[in-house]
């Protein structure tokens, strides 16, 4: 089966998505094109940022040139106008790469690893493909979240994008619908029973062997004995720095217990609040740590074996988390934010303890009760009875069976 692949950006996290999900089905005997734009290549490197499957036999990668190609649709104005404006644009940009390669290539199927770039557009102008199957993965509908249960505002349009969404799905050329939203799926097997076109795919996490948790603390300068929670990533005030730290400041707060902040300072808001006198009392104290840079991968198995709770109490973030993943394949409980998907399923699966961040005493109540039940050395299973993210090869797996391979 030979697959054309659009991916208009990969870069930040578009990048490894394509490359796993590429190589998984160049390695299952898939052929793979790719169409692209220049500037997802490092020039050093020759290839997409992130994407390495393009070095595979079986995968081709096309780049479509011309300063108009490159201008992508990415202004995010708000009301129905707004929305159908962009995803327009996308749908028809998503039109002229498939007439451009079509002929050359003749795919038996369109992948979209990224389907809410015009998932309403499809929804509404139907495919932009002719007959040709297509497929694609969505990441971020939000109109379900009421009717799950789940605690957030409700999404503007959700109406409208519930009726797209819903026409989208029964398109007689979808092949499959993916989404990483587990709530999304549980509500279209619950209300929409004949979609048997959705389906959860659960994003994919593979740490490896943890070094020993003595050490891994002794390299981020922790003293021995201590218990760290760790934030990971982008330190940004959506990933609630500030109400971690003024937890951590606060007199009820475990006193064994320590903060490691790892990645790069994404704003100034956050730079003041770690240059704040009381958070540098943190620092002074030995409580609490930041490795303020870019965090490389093979870091991350340090990251995690250092940490016993993982902080995720993010501000105003009601979709899925990748760090969940990590975290529950690392078997580390979290102390998270009991709003959103991510809520949903840190309750619903006993990933640990949710809170509003924005109460600090709340926030270390929790704490407390993880760390009564935390240890390093615990393997996955111990908080998060049967829920296990898939390995890279079985979402491989999945996505290669999802579009039609053995």
């Amino acid at each position: 089966m030979r697959v054309l692949v659009l991916e208009p950006c990969a870069l930040g996290h578009h990048g490894p998505y394509l490359d796993w999900m590429t190589r998984g089905l160049a390695q299952r005997g898939f052929d793979v094109d790719v169409v692209t734009l220049p500037e997802t290549i490092e020039p050093s490197a020759g290839r997409a940022r992130g994407m390495r499957a393009c070095d595979h036999p079986r995968v081709s990668v096309h780049f479509v040139g011309g300063p108009k190609s490159r201008r992508l649709p990415l202004e995010n104005r708000n009301g129905v106008v707004g929305l159908l404006t962009r995803e327009l644009a996308y749908w028809r940009l998503f039109r002229a790469w498939y007439t451009a390669h079509a002929e050359a290539v003749r795919p038996d199927l369109v992948f979209l690893p990224y389907l809410d770039y015009c998932l309403y557009a499809m929804g509404l102008a139907g495919s932009p493909f002719g007959n040709c199957p297509w497929a694609g993965l969505a990441m971020r509908p939000a109109f379900h979240y009421r009717e799950m249960g789940i605690r957030a505002p409700t999404p503007a349009l959700a109406k409208v994008k519930k009726a797209l969404f819903l026409r989208a799905a029964r398109s007689p050329h979808l092949k499959c619908l993916l989404t990483i939203d587990e709530p999304l799926a549980s509500y279209v097997a619950t209300h929409q029973c004949a979609l048997s076109k959705v389906v959860f795919f659960p994003e994919p996490a593979e740490l490896g062997d943890l070094p020993a948790a003595h050490d891994a603390k002794q390299k981020f300068g922790f003293a021995p004995g201590r218990k760290v929670i760790l934030l990971y990533g982008a330190l940004s005030a959506r990933k609630g720095v500030a109400e971690l730290l003024r937890a951590l400041a606060a007199p009820d707060f475990p006193k064994e217990l320590d903060v490691l902040l790892a990645g790069q300072v994404a704003e100034p808001e956050t730079r003041a609040v770690l240059g704040a006198p009381w958070v540098q009392a943190l620092r002074n104290q030995g409580r609490l740590k930041v490795v303020d840079r870019f965090i490389d991968v093979e870091e991350e198995p340090a990251l995690f074996a250092a940490a016993d709770v993982v902080w995720l109490g993010y501000r105003n973030h009601y979709n899925a988390s990748g760090l969940l993943v990590q975290a529950a394949n690392a078997g580390r409980p979290v102390l998270s934010c009991d709003e959103g998907v991510l809520g949903w399923q840190v309750e619903r699966h006993h990933l640990g303890r949710t809170v509003n961040p924005e109460n600090p005493a709340a926030v270390a109540a929790a704490a407390s009760a993880l760390l009564d039940t935390a240890s390093s050395d615990a393997p996955i299973g111990a908080h998060a009875t049967s829920w296990r993210p898939p390995s890279f090869a079985e979402a491989q797996d999945t996505l290669a069976h999802a579009l039609g391979g053995d």
